[in-house]
């Protein structure tokens, strides 16, 4: 496979890159299952208490102690970032080789979410398949005889556009029927068609709900990241040169928030990437940072500075114009752009060309008039910094203002817009920000910051004086912002803070650093889970409240 920060024609030994993802196999407690269906945390480890067990690739479609029949369906969840395709890429792999569900599966095949986003024409089952199959002839009598031997990976099922959410039409009942691409999928999924075929899905968790009413009896497992001991793995993994690796992952291992963040697998890529750069370019690795936003400004800036003995670079390519593309796509569910969406944008050929070297945006392998960004998740930071330029530099962008994006967001972590608001106020740092407008020379609008108060105070006036629905988002976004002034202020509004269900190592770091600039408070609140620091150990232990005096 190509990695997204190679040169031109190198590509990178998928088996070898790998590094074992931590997977949970959920309860089926249906009180249990809801909260978690409405979970769509980034960047958070979950609990692992009682309720939820260790599941290996491996025994995905085994039966357990809660079914003895083999699972046909198993929902892979994570939020973004987390390595949902590259597992799902990895199962493809494994099986061609003969390593995975030799005994289970004769067939496996591979459908790409984004791919079934473009297709407007109607097929069949059957063309459904031969765009899968490497060879012309596919043996579909065969297929039909044994559909229990038959896997098919649904890939990014969060990331179809709405008409796929409530297909209307009757459903394909057999091989050859032509139905609209929604009513095909539908049918895959909801075993209309070949109820003893099996599926794997893999979504975030922004789409659990809408996807659950499609299914019956379903397995879900989610990913969890890297534990410690795979984040020093994936280190190694991802460094040719070991001397290299371990230089760059003691420097990491030595800032506990950044090594912490380092759980989620984009993100512990984005940061070998720029740690791979600077010790290309001097051998003096710089000191990163302790955020999410921190971390992917700093791969941007990288990507700008020039190497060694290259000329000057020239001025930063259309990206006024790549952030109102972000940030339209945001709020439409797109996330794949044809030409036309760039020139809409003002993205002309050497805008594009400068994004495609720059590892921003990629262009589909199999339609080359086809973009994307190289992860959801910086389409959804592109979408953060146009909310954050002034409103006349900002071009043809979405209606929606700052104050609709809030509105939308309620600092409920279920919205599709909460990356982009953390995004938003780390990028409000004071140093971020003029950082920002010295590098890329943006000209940042004075008053969003004063919105985002606003937003908080009218969240304490219409809740009252006690913070606990959404508290710990809002801490979240607060730790973005890592400015003790913004962040009395906007705890202020609040006497009572009651904080709950920490369950990871971050989310203590993040609820520490706020609760020193509770002043005005009354009363603090905490509730969550001990978690171990033992390096092949993550998980949190047994969970105990703490109630605190606020800090003087």
């Amino acid at each position: 496979m190509e990695d997204r920060n190679a040169r031109l024609g190198e590509c990178v030994n998928l088996s070898r890159r790998y590094t074992r993802l931590l997977l949970v196999k959920e309860h089926s407690n249906p009180m249990w299952a809801q909260q978690k269906l409405l979970d769509t945390s980034w960047g958070q480890e979950r609990t692992l208490g009682h309720q939820a067990s260790f599941i290996q690739m491996e025994t995905l479609f085994e039966p357990d102690e809660e079914r003895p029949e083999p699972p046909r369906t198993v929902v892979l969840q994570g939020a973004a970032g987390m390595g949902k395709s590259m597992l799902a890429h990895k199962v493809m792999l494994d099986w061609a080789d003969g390593r995975l569900f030799q005994d289970r599966f004769d067939y496996v095949f591979y459908i790409n979410c984004r791919e079934m986003n473009r297709t407007t024409a109607e097929q069949s089952a059957q063309d459904l398949i031969s765009s899968c199959w490497p060879e012309p002839g596919v043996p579909l009598q065969e297929l039909v005889r044994v559909p229990e031997r038959l896997l098919f990976i649904i890939d990014g099922f969060d990331e179809l556009k709405p008409s796929f959410h409530d297909p209307q039409g009757p459903w394909c009942l057999c091989w050859e029927e032509k139905r609209p691409t929604e009513l095909l999928l539908c049918s895959l999924i909801r075993k209309k068609l070949l109820p003893e075929l099996s599926v794997l899905i893999t979504t975030r968790p922004t789409a659990l709900e809408r996807l659950h009413r499609w299914l019956e009896h379903p397995r879900h497992v989610e990913i969890l990241g890297f534990s410690e001991a795979e984040r020093k793995e994936y280190f190694y993994k991802y460094f040719h040169d070991a001397e290299q690796a371990g230089q760059a992952f003691h420097f990491v291992r030595d800032n506990e928030p950044l090594f912490t963040l380092c759980f989620v697998p984009m993100v512990c890529w984005v940061v070998c990437t720029c740690l791979k750069q600077q010790l290309e370019d001097g051998g003096l690795l710089r000191q990163t940072s302790r955020t999410t936003t921190a971390v992917y400004v700093l791969y941007l800036l990288s990507l700008m500075q020039p190497k060694p003995g290259s000329p000057a670079p020239q001025p930063p390519p259309n990206q006024r114009g790549l952030c109102s593309l972000a940030a339209e796509g945001l709020w439409n569910r797109k996330v794949l752009f044809e030409e036309r969406d760039l020139r809409k944008h003002g993205l002309a050929g050497a805008d594009v060309s400068s994004f495609l070297n720059m590892n921003i945006f990629q262009k589909d392998i199999n339609r080359a008039k086809f973009y994307s960004f190289i992860h959801l998740s910086f389409q959804e930071f592109f979408a953060a910094m146009y909310y954050l330029l002034d409103p006349g530099e900002r071009g043809s962008g979405p209606e929606q203002n700052v104050t609709r994006l809030l509105a939308e967001y309620g600092f409920s972590e279920r919205s599709f817009a909460a990356l982009t608001v953390r995004f938003l106020f780390g990028l409000l740092n004071e140093d971020t920000r003029s950082y920002l407008e010295k590098s890329l020379g943006w000209k940042v609008s004075p008053h969003v910051k004063a919105e985002l108060l606003r937003c908080i105070q009218g969240k304490a006036q219409s809740e009252g004086s006690t913070l606990q629905q959404g508290a710990l988002e809002l801490f979240s976004c607060l730790y973005e912002i890592q400015e003790e002034r913004f962040i009395r202020q906007a705890l202020g509004h609040f006497q009572v803070v009651v904080v709950g269900s920490m369950a990871t190592k971050m989310e203590h770091v993040i609820a520490s650093f706020c609760v020193q600039s509770c002043r005005r408070a009354l009363g603090l609140h905490l509730h969550g889970a001990a978690y171990s620091t033992d390096e092949d150990d993550g998980g949190p232990r047994a969970p105990g409240p703490q109630t605190l005096p606020a800090p003087s």
